[in-house]
């Protein structure tokens, strides 16, 4: 909680799929309540010739395939009264994403979980995750469109990990720029049914931190075995339009393990934000964190 999240551009990888376009609607609203920019990215494989319908140039002709992807995006982009930017790259789809997150200066990167283009998946769910994991930046993965009130209420789960209290900032800042209520719930697993002093102790701090913020909070226990569960069934018990998580560094408590981090990624329709701890940001640069998509050791 002691650093201020600030949104000025916001990243949306496009792939011309339904849940991309649905990203580009999230990213948009962002962008009107951050006063934020929009940088659309299309990475592409050299093969992949079919992702627009209309684009009929011959596989050799490279320039000319990223020159009509770049003017699709430019096409799209042109529909939302927002500044905007885009870029076309060749690649690994995850591995240039991050990459280009960081050379754009972007604030946070934008994604649907699913979706497909020409011959082959591009966002299928652990190509998203894989961002999460390898992105320093906060990642915000959607699933469905838009709706009325969205981000009116949004669900974070405390644990008792070092790092778990870092996505509060972020929350906080969210929830001042929508308006929002925050459910904090404090994350009790078997494993850690002793620990209820520090739990209060975190709570505390947090419902002081957004206290001072001047965000609207609210607080409960939930008790079980499986964190994955417990996140997505007490943020739709609580009717959260956003949830807001650590990424895998959380790996090293025994919560966030791959399987639970990777689920509430992939299959909560509940969007979710993916926060990276300060600490590893602070200390690893962009190509420790792009390499193998594995710079958490998970």
């Amino acid at each position: 909680m002691k650093k201020a999240f600030e949104v000025n551009k916001i990243l949306v990888p496009l792939d011309f799929s339904p849940t991309s376009h649905i990203a580009l609607e999230h990213a948009a609203l962002f962008c009107s309540k951050f006063n934020a920019s929009l940088h659309l990215l299309h990475v592409y494989k050299g093969r992949d010739i079919d992702i627009l319908p209309d684009v009929t140039t011959p596989r050799t002709d490279q320039d000319e395939l990223k020159k009509r992807i770049g003017n699709e995006l430019n096409s799209i982009a042109s529909k939302f009264n927002v500044a905007s930017t885009v870029e076309v790259r060749e690649g690994s789809v995850a591995k240039e994403i991050t990459l280009a997150a960081r050379e754009a200066e972007a604030s946070m990167i934008i994604m649907g979980t699913h979706g497909t283009s020409g011959i082959e998946e591009f966002f299928m769910g652990s190509n998203a995750y894989r961002v999460v994991n390898s992105s320093e930046l906060p990642v915000l993965t959607v699933q469905k469109p838009v709706n009325d009130g969205v981000y009116k209420k949004i669900f974070i789960g405390i644990d008792s990990s070092t790092h778990t209290r870092d996505k509060v900032s972020h929350v906080a800042a969210i929830a001042k720029a929508f308006g929002s209520k925050v459910h904090v719930s404090a994350l009790v697993t078997e494993t850690h049914e002793e620990e209820g002093k520090i739990f209060n102790i975190k709570i505390k701090q947090i419902m002081e931190y957004l206290e001072h913020q001047g965000v609207e909070f609210e607080h409960d226990e939930v008790h079980g075995d499986d964190i994955a569960e417990m996140v997505m069934d007490k943020a739709k018990d609580v009717n959260a339009d956003l949830i807001s998580i650590m990424t895998e560094q959380e790996a090293r408590t025994g919560l966030f393990v791959g399987e639970y981090a990777q689920r509430i990624v992939n299959h909560s329709k509940i969007p979710v934000l993916s926060v990276t701890p300060f600490e590893i940001v602070d200390h690893f640069s962009q190509s420790d964190l792009g390499g193998d998509y594995r710079p958490f050791y998970i």
